[in-house]
């Protein structure tokens, strides 16, 4: 599976915040390929959630291209937030 990112994806991996938090692209890629849930409610975009740590889940923004996964955006959320939304709407 090939990955690819956006501008803003790459840009944003760059970001203090980010790193602080110890986001990269390895990070990225095992939750789209492990996702715990999958928002499919705005295809062709889809958005990947996994655990990040005990109290975040890292959301991925990503769309697949021709074989390739694009990385639109990512950003982390209160766990639980969004799995409860997209759960709720099966």
């Amino acid at each position: 599976m090939e990955f690819e990112y956006t501008i803003h994806a790459e840009w944003k991996l760059k970001l203090s915040e980010v790193r602080k938090l110890k986001i990269n692209k390895q990070k990225i890629q095992k939750i789209v390929k492990t996702a715990e849930t999958i928002d499919k409610s705005e295809e062709p975009v889809l958005i990947a959630i996994g655990g990040f740590s005990k109290e975040l889940s890292l959301c991925i923004v990503y769309r697949r291209i021709e074989g390739r996964i694009r990385i639109i955006t990512f950003y982390p959320a209160e766990k639980g937030r969004y799995e409860r939304k997209i759960l709720s709407r099966r």
